[in-house]
């Protein structure tokens, strides 16, 4: 079995999803990693793969300015033709409907023991740059799932993201940054709404 990686290099993408899934049509590997620009593996993946799984998660240790701000685990070891990247922005893998006893949909994955190293940011404004261009991204796709905007969306999800995220990395500027993500978001698909 080959493995790929497959990093996304390219400037002002609008649909990671579809990055995501060009990159995959085009390789010939059967397995293939997938890695932000501003990702990097901690260590080479030397683990086989199971026969019996599509896809593998990661944990990925997410760096803010330098400083660590917390742990995800996320799919990003994928095999070809089992399913596709879907949503513009946060985006997520889909596999199959490859149907089990039951009629359970196979979603089962693996973990493997690399980890990514994620550096959000090398600066401040970066940053801002990022959160304005993903919360834009992120209030279309949110209009598309005919998700809905309100007040009290606007005020308190980005207090409740503030708070959520300070527990968990312990930075302040992280957490407002963080915060501004979701006020953003959910302030432009409001204005989309009327």
């Amino acid at each position: 079995m080959t493995m790929k990686i497959l990093t996304l290099n390219k400037k002002n993408i609008t649909d990671f999803a579809s990055a995501r899934n060009d990159l995959l049509d085009k390789s010939a590997s059967d397995w293939n990693l997938f890695l932000d620009s501003d990702e990097r593996l901690s260590k080479k993946i030397n683990q086989s793969f199971s026969k019996s799984l599509n896809q593998y998660a990661l944990e990925r240790k997410n760096f803010f300015l330098g400083q660590y701000v917390g742990s995800d685990k996320i799919v990003r070891l994928v095999k070809k033709g089992t399913g596709k990247w879907q949503r513009a922005v946060h985006e997520t893998w889909t596999p199959n409907k490859t149907l089990l006893p039951a009629g359970r949909q196979d979603s089962r994955c693996g973990i493997l023991d690399s980890v990514i190293i994620h550096n959000t940011a090398d600066n401040l404004v970066d940053y801002l740059s990022k959160i304005n261009n993903y919360s834009t991204l992120h209030a279309k796709e949110n209009k598309k799932e005919s998700k809905i905007s309100n007040i009290f969306k606007i005020i308190f999800f980005p207090m409740a993201k503030f708070i959520i995220t300070l527990i968990k990395s312990r930075n302040i500027v992280f957490s407002i940054m963080q915060s501004l993500h979701s006020y953003l978001s959910w302030t432009k698909l409001y204005l989309r709404q009327y």
